[in-house]
């Protein structure tokens, strides 16, 4: 028996009118089409009778949502249907190897559940799976390149897709410009990326009159809900980013501007632009757009606003103000606390507060972020109302330079003179039990102080 069967018998069964019955195949098309408050008013009835395709249904259209409480909520489901469902362990692969902030092992976990799904002979999750591993602190440009030639070999069209992003990581995308112009407007109907990139490529080459073309095509792309506020971000960012061509600071912010009412981070985005482009506003402007992204609720605007009244350069500097909004914005925003470890420890609101400092920085550390892990080598490295311990800051340094982060090694050569014989190895005991602490019981960015003073 089908979905709306199933549920016409129940409104018999119960006596009772059904004005709309939810429907599978309506709830598919809402989907397809852009209505997601269709789609998930009908996958969400059918989830709660049972029907486990409504139930995957329903999380592809919460983890569209810019509220991390829905998105929260969308990832939950994929991973209880998961256990029995491929479809699931698939798309729940495809939405960690997007999620802002995922930490070290949820991109692990994502990297194995899309290898696994192209063992399967899913190709759809091709994309996905090089733009995490081009993601690396120390990408292997020249494995991903033999992954793609094969995935060619074998007749998969979207590794051509690959080679984009391998340009773009590696640093000679201008040189394959003609290539991704040919292959983007090949794809474009089935690949919103596309428009990223083809906005990249005209405004580099000056093509205003596809430019204008391609920006109408994604404003009735967008009216219709076929093409997210994401994507849309993405190339307002293009439209106004470095590299040759003529910057378009204006067209961007028309587009953060149509999409800020459903996305609030865009707010966010009219800052940074700003910023960039004076031209557009005064720092006045900036601090509104930031107020209405935090009224709106975008952890991104809260810490930018933090920012703002941190460093006092758009408007006078007032500590309460920064720690307060970079206290709402901790949750999503690792950078956040980063900036709230910065104030304890210059005393910016009085006092030096180094403890605080510390649990600030373990958090994000331990997150997978290793730019917190350079400044947990400093913070032990200098003291400043914390104990100096040569130990532990060359113990962060190493976790640091282990990921990537050049900033590691100015810290290891400040570090290493101070070491005294037997360091070494309470230094390797130390970086053991961190990484237990990281790989193991992974702590979130939720983590009570507690549980982060107990491992060091």
């Amino acid at each position: 028996m089908n979905a709306r069967l199933s549920v016409i018998a129940l409104c018999v069964a119960a006596a009772a009118g059904c004005a709309q019955l939810p429907d599978m195949e309506l709830a598919k098309q809402a989907r397809t089409g852009g209505d997601l408050q269709t789609a998930e008013s009908n996958f969400r009835s059918l989830a709660e009778l049972g029907y486990e395709d409504a139930e995957v249904g329903l999380a592809d259209v919460l983890v569209q949502s810019p509220d991390p409480q829905r998105q929260a909520e969308g990832e939950a489901i994929y991973r209880r249907a998961a256990n029995d469902s491929l479809i699931a362990r698939i798309k729940l692969g495809k939405w960690l190897a997007v999620k802002e902030n995922a930490s070290e092992a949820e991109r692990q976990e994502a990297k194995s559940l899309l290898r696994a799904a192209i063992d399967s002979g899913d190709q759809s999750v091709l994309l996905a799976l090089v733009r995490l591993e081009l993601a690396e602190p120390q990408p292997d440009f020249a494995a991903v390149e033999s992954q793609l030639k094969g995935w060619q070999a074998q007749g998969m069209p979207q590794a051509k897709l690959g080679w984009i992003m391998l340009y773009r990581a590696r640093g000679d995308y201008e040189q394959h410009l003609d290539e991704v112009r040919q292959s983007c407007e090949t794809w474009l109907n089935e690949v919103g990326d596309c428009y990223v990139e083809l906005a990249t490529v005209y405004r580099i080459q000056g093509d205003e009159d596809t430019l204008k073309a391609l920006l109408a095509r994604l404003d009735g792309a967008y009216a219709s809900e076929q093409v997210p506020p994401a994507q849309v971000k993405s190339v307002a960012r293009a439209l106004a980013g470095e590299g040759s061509g003529e910057p378009r600071p204006e067209e961007a912010k028309q587009l953060y501007e149509m999409i800020a009412p459903q996305w609030p981070d865009a707010w966010a985005g009219l800052a940074d632009l700003v910023r960039d482009y004076p031209q557009l506003g005064e720092g006045e402007q900036v601090v509104e757009y930031l107020e209405k992204g935090v009224e709106a609720g975008s952890s991104k605007a809260a810490a930018g606003l933090g920012q703002v009244y941190l460093n006092g350069q758009l408007v006078p500097a007032e500590p309460d103000k920064a720690e307060k909004y970079l206290l709402m914005a901790a949750p999503q925003e690792p950078k956040a606390r980063i900036m709230l470890a910065r104030l304890y420890r210059e005393g910016k609101l009085g006092a030096v507060e180094p403890d605080k400092a510390r649990d600030q920085l373990l958090i994000v550390a331990r997150s997978g972020n290793p730019s917190a892990d350079v400044a947990l080598a400093q913070l032990f490295g200098e003291g400043r109302g914390i104990r100096i311990n040569p130990v532990y800051a060359y113990g962060f340094a190493t976790l640091a330079k282990e990921q990537g982060m050049p900033q590691a090694d100015q810290w290891l050569e400040r570090i290493a003179p101070r070491l005294q014989p037997g360091d070494m190895e309470r230094v390797r005991a130390m970086v053991a039990k961190e990484k237990a602490a990281r790989t193991g019981e992974q702590l979130s960015l939720g983590s009570s102080n507690n549980q982060v003073r107990e491992t060091l």
